[in-house]
């Protein structure tokens, strides 16, 4: 019983195996475009740019910005490294905050920071404690759950403050922006990134991209992928480029996978209910679960402790990986990486609350009814035996 692992087919394998004999293996494949076509017309999304991983999407979206050194970038302090380190590629500086329920960028606490600590001259918002720029936000959409950030897309255009979506947990959930209007996640900040590592719900081995509406940081980003060539015959470049373009390969399995995601978000929305059904009942218990304005895919179910502790967290770890029921800790808030601690942070508490007393829980495409309600029972009676509450059955 795992967290996420790749779910692949003959279909699958008919792909892959379609490019191989083409020869078209290379990044300069059609199968690459066809891939890139697919994702626009799924998320709905003028420009899309398919890359070697999701980290490269977030590095070229920052690059394509025009972040530069000292700049400083905003984003919540769950989340995965990948979301931060491109920050520090380009020698440029994080600020982090704290999180939601969702464990989503708190947007109340961005709102507030933006109001009381920086300043607006010549075009630019600066931090008024450090005295550098604010270039952009990085919003993350933790575990697939759309991170509601529509209040501040009028503030950050006023304050030419970019915001780029790392979307990397989140293709295929879509967040309700009016009435009748849903918009997936990805495609309603300045650029999205996307990841497609072998554990996300479609996967292209490993793999991401970049999608956008706006033209110019599509060209700007796809010359950079590909190694910022301004002549192919003379092989002449003018600036620094990288080698971030996903192959033939790697596209050819993505068609394949992404043919089924409505299959892949349904089995796992099923996944997510079951669970929901065994914990209704225990208070102090929660599942993380979307609000009512988005459409979330479920790429990993996250149980909380309200009574809880670090280390019971890691005895119940031990205790389901004997039982073969793989299980891990969320995310270590970025804040608290060794190399990330001498970064600004902003009223970070509930990110060290949630990671103390969370865990992922299986959330795999192949569980059974019977395998979730056998890891519900094993997870309550541990729960019961550490902290004795009569009221879990």
């Amino acid at each position: 019983m795992k967290i996420s692992t790749p779910q692949i087919d003959s279909t699958d394998i008919n792909s892959v195996q379609k490019v191989l004999k083409s020869n078209w293996i290379s990044t300069s494949s059609n199968v690459v475009k066809e891939f890139e076509k697919k994702i626009c017309k799924y998320v709905k999304t003028k420009y899309c740019l398919a890359l070697n991983s999701g980290t490269t999407s977030i590095h070229l979206a920052l690059k394509t910005i025009g972040v530069n050194e000292n700049d400083e970038i905003l984003l919540p302090s769950i989340s995965f490294v990948g979301s931060v380190n491109p920050i520090l590629y380009l020698k440029a500086k994080p600020v982090f905050f704290d999180v939601d329920e969702n464990n989503n960028l708190k947007i109340d606490d961005l709102l507030r920071f933006l109001s009381e600590e920086t300043y607006f001259k010549n075009n630019k918002t600066y931090n008024r404690k450090t005295k550098n720029i604010i270039k952009a936000i990085i919003t993350v959409h933790m575990w697939g759950n759309p991170c509601d950030f529509i209040r501040i897309k009028k503030i950050c255009k006023k304050n030419n403050i970019k915001i780029i979506e790392d979307a990397a947990e989140a293709f295929g959930s879509t967040l309700k922006i009016s009435k009748n209007k849903f918009l997936n996640c990805g495609v309603i900040g300045d650029i999205g990134c996307f990841s497609f590592n072998a554990n996300k719900i479609i996967t292209t081995a490993s793999g991401g991209a970049l999608v956008t509406n706006n033209k110019k940081y599509y060209q700007k980003a796809s010359y950079l992928a590909n190694q910022a060539k301004d002549d192919t015959f003379n092989y002449i470049h003018n600036e620094c480029g990288y080698n971030y373009k996903m192959t033939g390969i790697n596209a050819g399995l993505g068609i394949s996978q992404l043919s089924r995601i409505r299959l892949k978000i349904n089995k796992r929305k099923k996944i997510f209910y079951e669970y929901k059904k065994n914990f209704k009942y225990i208070e102090s218990i929660s599942l993380n679960e979307s609000k009512s304005k988005v459409k979330v895919n479920h790429w990993i179910n996250i149980l909380y402790f309200h009574k809880s502790s670090y280390e019971f967290i890691n005895d119940l770890s031990k205790y389901l990986k004997k039982l073969n029921i793989e299980t891990r800790r969320i995310w270590r808030p970025l804040h608290l990486q060794k190399y990330l601690t001498k970064y600004q942070t902003y009223k970070v508490k509930n990110s060290i609350l949630f990671y103390n007393n969370s865990i992922c829980l299986p959330s795999d495409e192949r569980l059974k009814i019977s395998e979730i309600k056998k890891i519900c029972t094993k997870i309550k009676n541990f729960y019961k035996r550490f902290y004795k509450l009569n009221n879990i059955k």
